[in-house]
């Protein structure tokens, strides 16, 4: 299959679909583009194949809102009523949950866009010389999910800047700049789907992190199925 030559070409082929199918009111509310992961490959595509950074590109609700955006052409988001700004509540867990389809399958996972953009060098040379690869990647995804949503600091970092490191013992922890993170993390995988689990150790928190644990492994078996339907 040849490369992508424009940005309806390439929605089509993230999609499945035939490029004149894809019109200005093509919901991009559609399995192939939802959730966070998806919307990362498409990021990653509109940049591998059309050359343009646009990560604005999540928040396009149609075809339409997406040519004017990747254009350049979006209007201006509206200036907030002045006041004092409000940051996202941080919060002491993160979860998250993903099928292993969702990403993109290659031959070299290096070169790949999207994998260079998520995930570190370390990273990407640990999952590539697994025998499932996208297992380990996915599960990484999760986590680095987990851990934005536990902790909106990370919100805008880089994929590839959070990196997930596995000690001599198994267990895994999360460096960011060079800086290991008090963060607790738990993955786990399937041959369909993946999730990870953070917590943020709180001295005054009731729950323990095996109960957490437990609950992540109970989510991942009764989740799957609904995820790949």
């Amino acid at each position: 299959m040849s490369a992508p030559q424009d940005l309806r070409e390439v929605v089509a082929g993230l999609c499945k679909c035939a490029p004149d199918s894809i019109q200005a009111d093509f919901s991009l509310d559609v399995p192939a583009l939802r959730g966070s992961l998806k919307k990362a490959v498409l990021i990653a595509s509109i940049r591998r194949y059309l050359g343009t950074d646009c990560m604005a590109a999540a928040t396009a609700k149609t075809f339409a809102e997406l040519e004017a955006v990747v254009s350049g052409k979006a209007p201006p988001a509206p200036t907030p009523a002045a006041g004092p700004a409000e940051e996202p509540a941080a919060s002491s867990c993160g979860i998250d949950m993903e099928p292993l389809s969702a990403l993109p399958e290659t031959a070299d996972y290096a070169g790949h866009q999207f994998y260079k953009e998520n995930f570190s060098s370390e990273e990407i040379a640990y999952c590539a010389k697994q025998s499932e690869p996208r297992q380990h990647f996915a599960a990484r995804w999760c986590a680095k999910e987990a851990l934005r949503k536990c902790e909106p600091a990370f919100l805008r970092t880089p994929g590839s800047r959070l990196e997930l490191v596995q000690r001599g013992s198994g267990a895994v922890f999360f460096r960011a700049e060079g800086r290991e993170l008090p963060h607790a993390v738990s993955l786990t995988h399937t041959e369909e789907a993946a999730a990870a689990m953070v917590l943020l150790p709180v001295r005054t928190s009731l729950v323990s992190w095996a109960a957490l644990a437990a609950a992540l492994v109970a989510l991942l078996l009764a989740g799957a199925s609904f995820l790949l339907r």
